[in-house]
């Protein structure tokens, strides 16, 4: 049900977005102003009234901000955070609905990092969306500079970030036509990726990008550079040479082998039949993406953060802003100089470390306080206590990848979350908060906790459930806390009076009782909170699961997670019941996973899972149609597995892995370049 609820919101979307009512320009973060503004463009041919529509930001738990007014056809309406400021800084500006998002109880305000603007009619229907970003493939400018965030053309398609840019008129131009629009939309080039993230000198490198151009056919060439300047690699959309699917609009190249220790530069250029050209990324060549042949990240972690300190530890300054520390657990130094960090896992440049060498076993605290001009270990952003994503990227050269990041829970004030050893699979609530200090010298926050769930089961019916464990030497009295799936929204069930916890004790909760279940995709978290509803209890953010398995702690109430074929529920959790101690699920489907590395030479690891006990086979076929190899063919258990392949006098060319088992049929491709 969800999922065919969530298709129809999208088709919705996608509807008024060509035809509607139009998000067509959003100020999330005026320069030295909290003025935030939405402006809605009518690109139908009549006249539409949307009295008691709503606009609302990504968080369910905010109060819908009512619009008034008709809209003419090709008219404006502003829905500002405050209409008074926003009158008094657009003198003359109309028409503006008489509403401020800002004011009035579940008032809100568009996140400066990433932010959802949603637009609902009178029915409740969503008309249109627009999920931004500060980083990535949106334009960074908006974030605090002056301009707004403006669509191109309200034709385009506003869910893309290449459908907008920085207005280039300061404080953007609210009520009338946009600044940077067009007739001619340059092509879109974007979502670019390298499919092995620490390449090595074990085969080359698959880059693909996404171009496309309304007009035409378009044209992509990598640029690649190793030293000796920028040269042109043609992207295919053929589904040949490394490509995945002709047609599909993901243009592919493929990079060669180098040297261990080369550093590999490289940005693509797609270009129209008009000569209008779009690079990926945005300001290449003077931002690139890149990688260095052979390298590997440090062990570097981020262990602890505060998104709400109200006077535990003050900065330089004496405030009191949000912190979270990096610890090197490895055995030699780190430079931190080129790195990245980021209250956002998708966004991997947000704000560049200075040079710093953290020694062995050191830690460093960043202010999380958005205010750079204090100094260089005080970062462009904040962090939510309501929960959000904390994230350590590497530098440019070194492949930009994640080197450590994790989602945190709802924090209260002066409530730290984090990692008490090395060996601890995720972020717990800490008491006291040690910044600067050895976590293991902290406690468990709470001594009540989430030890196992399960979120599905092949019999149907209400199978979700949640258990919790008393680790603690006391009884705990559990009134008035909360669970929920949503950290927007940490109030959604709450426990009856009289719910006490013994020590040793469990408590099991199910789907039924609690009005939700949780998602087996993996989209969903865990959240318990005290009845104050600010201060958090446990949190868990979990991955897909499987039907009729249970994932929890191993030990009851230890920070370790791990998957059961055999759900405890209500009981200890016992090694017989450990399905994958690495934290491996098992898969819902069969699944073939694409080889890596793919391009290769000389061998290359195809890898598939299966859901239960099965015979499989395994072969490898020529673009002829012509068996080349049999990987494997017998009885396999449930979970992952791989196999080298190291084809022996094949030429280079294009080969199909084949996957068969209980009746299903999987293929990939593989590219083989000697």
């Amino acid at each position: 049900m969800k999922k065919i609820l969530l298709l129809a919101l999208a088709l919705a979307a996608g509807d008024a977005a060509a035809n509607g009512i139009v998000i067509n320009e959003i100020m999330y973060h005026a320069k030295n102003s909290d003025l935030e503004f939405v402006e809605l463009y009518n690109a139908t041919g009549s006249t539409v009234n949307v009295q008691d529509w709503t606009l609302l930001d990504d968080n369910d738990g905010h109060a819908p901000c009512r619009l008034t007014g008709v809209m003419e056809p090709g008219g404006y309406l502003i829905v500002a955070s405050s209409v008074g400021l926003f009158t008094l800084n657009y003198p003359g500006v109309s028409p503006i609905s008489a509403n401020g998002f800002n004011t009035g109880a579940g008032a809100w305000s568009l996140g400066n990092a990433n932010d959802a603007v949603r637009l609902f009619d009178a029915s409740g229907i969503l008309r249109d969306r627009v999920a931004y970003s500060d980083g990535g493939e949106w334009p960074g400018s908006p974030d605090g500079n002056g301009p707004s965030l403006e669509l191109l053309n309200p034709g385009l398609d506003n869910a893309l970030a290449s459908s907008w840019d920085p207005s280039l008129a300061a404080g953007g131009t609210p009520g009338r036509i946009n600044s940077v629009h067009t007739l001619d939309a340059s092509p879109i080039c974007r979502s670019g990726k390298r499919l092995t993230e620490w390449p090595d000198v074990s085969g080359p490198v698959l880059i693909t990008v996404f171009a496309f151009d309304a007009e035409g056919p378009v044209t992509v060439r990598l640029m690649v550079d190793t030293g000796a300047g920028y040269s042109a690699l043609s992207m295919n959309d053929s589904g040949t040479n490394g490509d995945s699917a002709p047609g599909d609009s993901v243009f592919s190249a493929v990079i060669p082998i180098y040297p261990a220790g080369t550093l590999v530069r490289y940005y693509a250029i797609a270009t129209d039949q008009a000569g209008q050209s779009n690079l990926w990324p945005g300001s290449a060549p003077v931002d690139y993406h890149a990688y260095t042949v052979g390298y590997h990240p440090p062990a570097l972690r981020i262990t602890e953060l505060m998104a709400s300190n109200r006077g535990f530890v003050r900065d330089p300054f004496g405030d009191s802003d949000d912190w979270f520390e990096i610890k090197n657990e490895g055995a030699v130094p780190v430079d931190l100089g080129g790195m990245f960090v980021s209250a956002d896992l998708g966004s991997s440049r947000k704000f560049r470390l200075p040079g710093r060498t953290l020694a062995a076993g050191a830690t460093l605290l960043i202010w999380a306080d958005d205010e750079t001009d204090q100094g260089t270990l005080h970062a462009d952003f904040k962090l939510s206590a309501e929960g959000e994503e904390i994230a350590l990227f590497e530098t440019v050269d070194h492949g930009n990848g994640l080197i450590h990041g994790w989602k945190f829970g709802r924090l209260g004030p002066d409530q730290a979350m984090g990692f008490r050893t090395a060996n601890d699979t995720v972020p717990e609530y800490l008491s006291p908060p040690t910044p600067g200090a050895d976590n293991a010298s902290a406690s468990f926050y709470s001594p009540v906790c989430i030890n196992e769930f399960q979120c599905t089961s092949d019999f149907g019916g209400p199978d979700d459930w949640v258990e919790l464990y008393n680790r603690g030497s006391a009884a705990y009295d559990l009134s008035g806390c909360f669970l929920s799936d949503q950290r927007g929204e940490n109030t959604k069930w709450t426990f009856p009076q009289g719910a006490v916890l013994e020590p040793g004790q469990y408590l099991v909760v199910y789907e039924d009782v609690l009005g939700f279940g949780f998602a087996s995709e993996g989209t969903d978290v865990i959240q318990l909170t005290a009845p104050d509803s600010a201060t958090g209890l446990d949190f868990y953010d979990f991955g897909p699961q499987t039907a009729d398995h249970s994932e929890g702690r191993f030990p009851d109430g230890t920070p370790s997670w791990i998957f059961f074929n055999k759900p405890t529920k209500g009981s200890r959790n016992t090694p017989a019941a450990v399905e994958d101690r690495d934290r491996a699920a098992l898969p819902v489907t069969i699944t073939l996973n694409p080889n890596h590395p793919n391009p290769f030479n000389p061998e290359t690891v195809v890898s598939f899972s299966l859901p239960a006990r099965q015979r499989i086979t395994l072969k490898i076929f020529d673009a002829r149609g012509r068996e080349t190899a049999k990987l494997a063919d017998g009885p396999f258990d449930a979970g992952r597995h791989e196999v080298t392949w190291r084809p022996e006098g094949m030429s280079s060319g294009l080969y199909i892995a084949v996957l068969e088992a209980d009746g299903v049929r999987r293929t990939g491709k593989m590219l083989l370049v000697r």
